[in-house]
């Protein structure tokens, strides 16, 4: 760390000379509060009285990262890993995961925008890619960085991603942005206006993403690594709109849709390259009364659908190559059904959720509530049925904030939930925040989650049946390649950790967090024998085969030098043990190496004059192997955004130069193929 952070530094000062129109430190930039957020226990809050360690990502910083899509953003979080297009055979997305545990679908996370959840029961996890959202249209990220099912539920595992909107009334009036450069193409247009009491916003972003840009074919630790097909061509429609019914009474409605089609495969013969169509949309109402003094009782309700759409015929070879006396030929098999029709994979959430928050006393408030929840999901390749499976979940939860004494905050929480999968788990949680001074708090948490297994796990089902029977056998057709065996229990993680907060002038803090994390009956694929498959023991199934403990300090510095720089640095050091009794680990699940045991990262921006703006972003990401991904040694990037803002008849511009990866280090991501070498773009933004 002290060389990257010396590195940083004489790069930076030049930006960090003191501007001509800066203002001088004022004893008020010391009375400065912490930002207010609302993810830890769905009360507001100071950073100072939360449950948790956090990141705030706003608007400024999402701008000065020079990020090309929302995803990127979380390299800023420490204890993050980013990685874009890890699947090569399902869902195209990214993969975003704290405290390592990643495999292609980040099962572990849970992610919210606005407080809906965008997670995808078949497979788990978000597909990034195919979220309706506009970075523009961003107001602020607030990271749990620690399991949150006490508020959030099973799947807050080990942490919880909270995306902000703007609000209607602040974005009034017409918003074009256009990019172009390595990454892609990229145009987004937006209207925000009023209709009586109904303040709204809508957008359109059309996308053709370029995706891995450097060509990987070659060798690469003494094995083949192919060019990546991974271009997507995005179209994004949003809408909200928040209407004002009376004094007390407001009505917000969202609605999003994204669809196109994704390129996926990486080589012609087992996994050939091909188009992938997919859709995604959303709907949202949430009715809010404000009874007074903070408190507040809002009823929502949302329904989400996922929808993958791709011809896989070319998967499986209708010849079989076998040797009989010496001889070699091809058997000509056919091509087994389902492959021999196109294959849609289906996912929808319908959600509803109560709550209402209040003081219950002087020093007490609360917010209580419940929802009901059902998830049905559609596969015929990996549920072996056109029919739709359900999943119905109840849940109710409480979360108290106590201050018995001035210095004092103690915060008291559960989430109880019962589901169809594995029936009725609570989620408690307590901590204390104590304030050594006004400036000074120490904290200690104590907490329990779970991760439910998702369908794909608990109830697959992928059987393909040729025309002809199969070698080496030769007495059935059938092959079965996976059979979920309905007998899985909720992966469990039990949290303690330490932190320390100091506020810092002018809003700046000192975050830092040790936390020890002990997880138990971690869900893994292994091979078996059932179903009268033509090649015994290799079915694939899942089960609860590993505990593991994770063991992590992390250290967050936020701080605006004055009206012009502004610094964030992150640092974070992972340490993974799977226990020794657990089943005996394959390759694929080697947790030790899931985490990088050092990563940094540091974003420093500065205002050079009225109408220059400079930023410096460096992300150092240590030697890792993700879940069914590639060793991959150590990196660090460096990226640049340099930005012109001017006026425009009566509204503002800025057009910008954004580089990643300056050095063009060609490092890899997840896959030895993933090659992320130096992309450019520009990007030109008029607001009127």
């Amino acid at each position: 760390m002290p060389s990257l952070l010396a590195a940083f530094l004489a790069a930076g000062t030049t930006l960090l000379a003191p501007p001509a129109f800066a203002q001088a430190l004022s004893e008020d930039d010391f009375l400065s509060d912490l930002p207010v957020v609302v993810s830890a226990t769905r009360l507001r809050q100071s950073l100072a009285a939360t449950p948790a360690s956090m990141t705030v990502i706003d608007r400024e910083m999402i701008r000065d990262s020079g990020a090309w899509d929302v995803a990127d953003l979380f390299r800023l979080v420490p204890g993050m890993y980013v990685a874009y297009n890890v699947d090569k055979e399902v869902v195209p997305g990214h993969v975003v995961s704290y405290h390592g545990m990643a495999d292609p679908y980040a099962k572990r996370m849970q992610i919210l925008i606005d407080g809906r959840s965008v997670y995808t029961p078949l497979f788990g996890g978000p597909i990034w890619s195919n979220i309706p959202l506009a970075l523009d249209d961003i107001e602020r990220v607030e990271v749990v960085r620690g399991p949150n099912a006490a508020s959030y539920g099973a799947n807050s595992f080990l942490g919880v991603i909270n995306i902000i909107t703007r609000d209607p009334a602040d974005v009034q009036g017409k918003l074009v942005s256009l990019s172009g450069g390595t990454p892609g193409v990229d145009a987004t247009l937006r209207y925000g206006g009023r209709a009586g009491a109904m303040d709204y916003r809508t957008a359109l972003q059309l996308r053709d993403d370029a995706g891995y840009t450097r060509d990987g074919e070659g060798r690469y630790n003494d094995e083949d690594v192919h060019a990546r097909s991974d271009d997507k061509r995005i179209a994004n429609l949003s809408f909200r709109g928040d209407y004002r019914v009376n004094g007390i009474d407001e009505l917000q409605l969202q609605f999003g849709y994204s669809g196109g089609s994704r390129q996926t495969g990486d080589y012609p013969n087992t996994n050939p390259r091909r188009d992938k169509d997919v859709g995604s949309m959303f709907a949202l109402a949430r009715w809010q009364r404000d009874l007074g003094a903070d408190s507040q009782f809002s009823l929502r309700a949302y329904y989400n659908r996922d929808r993958l759409s791709e011809d896989l015929s070319q998967l499986v070879s209708p010849w079989f190559p076998v040797t009989i006396g010496g001889n070699s030929f091809l058997l000509p098999l056919g091509v087994p059904t389902p492959f021999t029709q196109a294959l849609s994979h289906v996912a929808e959430r319908t959600d509803v959720e109560a709550q209402h928050s209040f003081w219950a006393g002087e020093s007490l408030r609360l917010v209580w509530g419940g929802s009901l929840r059902l998830d049905r999901v559609r596969s015929t390749l990996y549920l072996g049925s056109e029919d739709f499976k359900s999943f119905n979940q109840q849940s109710v939860f409480a979360n108290a904030e106590w201050r018995p004494l001035a210095a004092l905050v103690f915060n008291f929480g559960t989430m109880l939930e019962h589901n169809s999968f594995v029936g009725t788990n609570a989620s408690p949680r307590a901590s204390v925040n104590y304030h050594l001074t006004p400036t000074q708090t120490l904290r200690a948490t104590l907490s329990r989650a779970w991760r439910n297994p998702v369908s794909y796990e608990q109830e697959g089902n992928s059987r393909w049946l040729f025309p002809a029977v199969l070698p080496p056998a030769f007495t059935t057709n059938a092959y079965q390649y996976l059979y979920g065996q309905n007998n899985l229990r909720p992966e469990r993680i039990d949290s303690r950790e330490l932190g320390y907060l100091l506020e810092l002038p002018r809003g700046g803090s000192l975050d830092l967090k040790y936390s020890y994390d002990t997880l138990s009956d971690l869900i893994e694929m292994y091979a078996f024998d059932c179903c009268g498959t033509a090649i015994p023991g290799t079915v694939r199934t899942f089960g609860n085969r590993s505990d593991a403990s994770i063991h992590s300090f992390e250290a967050q510095w936020q701080q605006q030098f004055d009206e012009a720089t502004r610094i964030h640095f992150g640092w974070s050091a992972t340490h993974i043990v799977r226990d020794s009794g657990s089943v005996p680990a394959s390759a694929a699940y080697a947790y030790d190496r899931t985490a990088s045991r050092h990563s940094q990262n540091m974003l420093l921006s500065r205002q050079l004059s009225p109408a220059w703006r400079a930023s410096l972003g460096v992300y150092r990401v240590g030697s890792l192997q993700a879940n069914s991904g590639d060793s991959l040694p150590a990196y660090m990037r460096w990226d640049v955004r340099v930005a012109r803002q001017f006026k425009w008849h009566e509204g503002d511009g800025e057009l910008a130069l954004v580089v990643q990866d300056i050095g063009d280090t060609q490092y890899r991501e997840f896959y030895a193929d993933n090659v992320l070498g130096r992309r450019s773009f520009l990007n030109l933004r008029l607001a009127f």
